[in-house]
């Protein structure tokens, strides 16, 4: 199998997917989750009755024993804390949720109650302040287990790193764990997700693992944002994929500062710390304006035109905000910002659910909806844990890593029309390339022939022509002449000598001008049905005339009704040559006789004479094309010479043949063998080329094939004669192969008609969509590619026309 067909920019696209999720869901397996949190009473945790061995980690989430406004910090002023009365407070919480001061300070209390000593593990992920976590008992005393930022009984002193904090320590009945906390945003503090507590072995695996989780996202948005960056500057008309590289790595950014990738890349300090605050809140602006920017250019639907600037405002404002006030205001638009996002992507909802109602946009349009709904439900999901505190972050860059991946795809289904544009134009390029050579090599031979009968061609025609020229102006001289010296008789002798001349000399231009148009492709066949009966009727009596002067006998031998196909006019043309032919070279007292008779689904009409014949070279080559056939008639008739190549030409447009047999001084048999099956083929395509090579392939099937180049022009007649199938080119200058057959079957009495479309390509370059599933949507029957072989064209033309 041709690997470019295998790996097309979908597949790879699909491939790619799979690539990234499979390495999250197979590391899952064996890891320790969080589970639920232990209950906690008055601020006592009670894992007497856990196996301490196995224990998973869980949330230290509960009510802790809590004093508000104390800061210890050595182990004699935490022992103090015993002789003070404790309040209760939650875990996780909001400082004012928890009815403290907006500015202040807190230490929090939890005693482990334990079977036997044990190891354990305390995680910290961040706080919204500075915080200190410690932990005591008898045998080692007070214990610094980690911190982040400065604690401080202040509010300018006061200042809290998003730090993470994970120690283990060993767990004995009497083990004590402090939390202390002092405000660092002013408005809201404590701890931002609960304390984790689990056995060491399980807790490092966990840890592990939701850092593999940080750096596979890291690494999926950084593919996705460097490849389609690639993407874009290989073919800048399209931006769709800058705005998807810029919303990647804007994401990329949140998760590096969010998440804390970038923890251990500084040594902290307020000033980065204040950075890296401000820097997460403007990629979330940039998360919004390049998803804005993404969906105007590949959703058409979206919002109307105007409306367009007027959504990108609000977040310019709030990136000028961002800018320039202080960190006490700007993070107040967290919630507006996470409240504009979710009307964004409601906004993309609706598009995305008109474009699924657009055929040419369904697929994409599918794609987007699915992305939006993961991605709009992970929004909301991040707003209820940024509310609720809940320890649960992987929903939301895994839904909108399953969102760009979406995106991604509807950026490959583009690409993939694109170069499957591009591949169809090249096939159909090279295709026609290859038919314009064979007809050049043709032309070329036909010319390098016509250009050596050329000079005779001239020498004997002007010869001809210059004869009863230079006998009529003698004659206008002696006519013209004072006195005359012509008598009456004489005159009028010489006048009819005159006028014979003239006809045959307008005779031989006009029989010139009819070959040159249709060498021209100025004549195409008007294929319809007709009768030869009534054709040949009205040609006698003119060849009768001609016949008279000779005294030769034209016999009839036909049916009275004789019908065939094709163009009525050309036949005429036809059989007018090679009648006035046999006259032309039948001596006095001679017979021409015209028959027709049925053989073989063919019409076999004969015009037979019992003139002067043709030498046996003659007669193997006068109907091979170039060759030179000027010759007088047993009156000194004279002809162009074309006549009989004009014959040819008809015969060729019509799929039938002509054939002659000869001897000299006993006449000529002139037949033309037209197809007369049931089964009628129509070929429409404008390169003649192209229409030559399926007769070619066809020409063994039992079937009548006429040729149409102009659309319109086969729409017309079609509806005089109904063919039984249409093999239809789907490129054409006026319109396309489906346009046609929309135009055809949009009429009722042609819902029975069969057709065939063939193309360079399996793909629509306007609309991508598949070809043959367009042909069989809109009654059509079949479809082909160009480059297949001529086999299959056949057995698809036999299983159509039920042969």
């Amino acid at each position: 199998m041709d690997v470019e067909r295998i790996l097309t920019s979908k597949s790879i696209s699909y491939l790619f997917v799979f690539s990234l999720l499979f390495p999250l869901a197979h590391c899952n397996r064996g890891i320790p989750s969080l589970t639920p949190a232990k209950s906690i009473q008055n601020g006592v945790l009670d894992l007497s009755k856990e196996d301490l061995k196995t224990l998973d980690p869980f949330p230290l989430a509960g009510d802790w024993q809590a004093f508000p406004g104390e800061l210890p910090e050595t182990e004699a002023e935490f022992k103090a804390l015993d002789q003070k009365t404790p309040v209760l407070l939650a875990i996780p919480g909001y400082w004012v949720n928890q009815n403290l001061p907006a500015h202040g300070f807190v230490t929090y209390r939890l005693k482990l109650q334990v079977k036997e000593p044990m190891n354990l593990m305390l995680y910290l992920r961040e706080a919204s302040s500075a915080y200190r976590m410690y932990y005591y008992n008898p045998e080692r005393g007070l214990v610094l287990l980690g911190s982040a930022g400065k604690v401080s009984k202040s509010k300018e002193d006061s200042i809290g790193y998003y730090l993470e904090t994970g120690r283990s320590f060993r767990a004995t009945n009497e083990t004590i764990l402090y939390l202390q906390i002092s405000n660092y945003l002013y408005s809201r503090g404590g701890p931002y997700y609960s304390p984790i507590l689990g056995e060491v072995g399980k807790m490092i695996l966990y840890l592990r693992f939701k850092e593999r989780k940080k750096s596979f996202f890291f690494g999926v948005f950084l593919v996705l944002a460097i490849t389609h960056l690639f993407l874009y500057i290989h073919r800048r008309k399209d931006k769709s994929p800058l705005w998807f590289s810029l919303l990647c790595f804007s994401w990329l950014v949140r998760i590096l500062l969010f998440e804390r990738v970038s923890r251990d890349w500084f040594v902290g300090s307020d000033f980065l710390e204040m950075l890296q605050i401000r820097l997460e809140y403007l990629a979330f602006c940039g998360i919004q304006i390049f998803s804005l920017l993404f969906f105007f250019h590949v959703q058409p639907h979206f919002v109307p035109k105007k409306f367009k600037r007027i959504l990108i405002v609000p977040i310019l404002l709030e990136v000028l905000i961002i800018l320039t006030t202080p960190y006490a205001i700007y993070t107040k638009l967290l919630v507006f910002s996470q409240v504009y996002m979710i009307v964004i992507l409601l906004l993309a909802l609706v598009a995305s659910v008109r474009s699924t109602l657009v055929r040419e946009s369904r697929y994409i349009g599918a794609f987007i909806l699915f992305g939006t709904l993961v991605i709009l439900s992970a929004t909301i999901y991040d707003s209820l844990v940024f509310f609720k505190r809940w320890d649960l972050p992987l929903i939301t860059d895994l839904g909108f890593a399953i969102f760009c991946m979406c995106l991604a795809i509807v950026i490959s289904k583009q690409n993939a029309h694109t170069w499957e544009t591009a591949e169809y134009l090249t096939l159909n390029l090279r295709k026609e390339v290859e038919w314009k050579t064979l007809e050049l090599k043709k032309e070329k031979d036909k010319a390098e022939k016509t250009g050596e009968l050329k000079d005779k061609f001239i020498s004997i025609v002007s010869h001809d022509i210059r004869s009863p020229l230079f006998g009529i102006s003698s004659v206008v001289n002696l006519l013209t002449e004072s006195p005359p010296s012509l008598s009456p008789e004489r005159a009028k002798q010489v006048l009819g000598e005159a006028s014979t001349g003239l006809k045959n000399i307008l005779s031989m231009v006009e029989e010139l001008i009819k070959y040159s148009r249709f060498q021209n492709a100025a004549v195409f066949p008007d294929y319809q049905l007709f009768d030869f009966r009534q054709i040949t009727d009205q040609l006698i009596e003119r060849v009768q005339e001609m016949a008279k002067p000779k005294n030769i006998t034209v016999i009839t031998n036909m049916d009275d009704s004789s019908i065939g196909i094709g163009d009525p006019n050309l036949i005429e043309h036809l059989i007018w040559n090679l009648l006035t032919n046999a006259v032309k070279f039948t001596k006095e007292s001679g017979s021409v006789e015209i028959s027709l008779t049925e053989s073989n689904k063919h019409w076999s009409l004969k015009v037979t004479d019992t003139g002067i014949g043709m030498p046996k070279y003659w007669t193997e080559h006068v109907l091979e094309e170039g060759f030179l056939f000027v010759r007088k008639g047993t009156a000194d008739e004279m002809g162009a010479g074309v006549g009989l190549a004009f014959c040819r030409e008809v015969a060729e447009r019509h799929g039938a043949k002509l054939f002659v047999q000869s001897e000299e001084e006993k006449g000529t048999s002139f037949e033309f063998l037209l197809p007369n099956y049931e089964k009628i083929v129509l070929i429409l395509d404008d390169n003649p080329g192209y229409r030559k090579q399926i007769r070619k392939v066809l020409k063994d099937l039992p079937c009548i094939i006429w040729e149409e180049e102009y659309p319109d022009h086969a729409l017309y007649s079609v509806s005089r004669l109904k063919p039984d199938l249409i093999i239809v080119d789907f490129s054409m200058p006026d319109k396309t192969g489906i346009d046609f057959l929309r135009d055809l079957y949009a009429i009722s009495e042609m819902e029975e008609i069969r057709s065939l479309l063939v193309s360079s390509s399996h793909t629509d370059p306007n609309t991508g969509t598949k070809l043959e599933a367009e042909v069989i949507a809109l009654g059509g029957d079949a479809f082909l590619t160009k480059t297949s072989p001529d086999t299959k064209m056949v057995e698809i033309v036999k299983r159509l026309l039920d042969l």
